[in-house]
């Protein structure tokens, strides 16, 4: 019955973790693309944010991790996705993903269309 007990919260902590990685992603995203939505920014300027604040906040909760922004002038989307460390060897690793999307802002005088 221990070790029936011992998986379970193995299992349970194993998920817990997996949620809290899904938070570091999603935050991480939704300031990199605000950053690359910022007038005289780029793509690249929000890529590299998300993956600085992947590493300061999550570095160990990962085994691997990436990002990638792509905009159209108009909006810039941010994606992060990372594998989370395994608690049980024989669980396998669990992929997280998040994403974000700013409007890139532009001047527009007042008084003109």
């Amino acid at each position: 019955m221990i070790p029936v007990v011992l998986l379970a919260l193995l299992l349970v902590v194993q998920f817990g973790l997996a949620y809290y990685a899904r938070q570091v992603l999603a935050g991480a995203a939704q300031d990199g693309a605000a950053a690359a939505g910022r007038q005289g920014s780029s793509p690249g300027a929000g890529v590299n944010l998300t993956e600085t604040l992947i590493e300061e906040a999550g570095g160990s909760l990962f085994a691997s991790h990436t990002a990638r922004a792509n905009g159209d002038g108009n909006l810039v989307t941010v994606q992060a996705s990372g594998e989370v460390v395994s608690l049980l060897p024989f669980f396998g690793t669990i992929t997280v993903h998040a994403s974000a999307t700013a409007k890139v802002e532009s001047f527009d005088p007042q008084g003109q269309p």
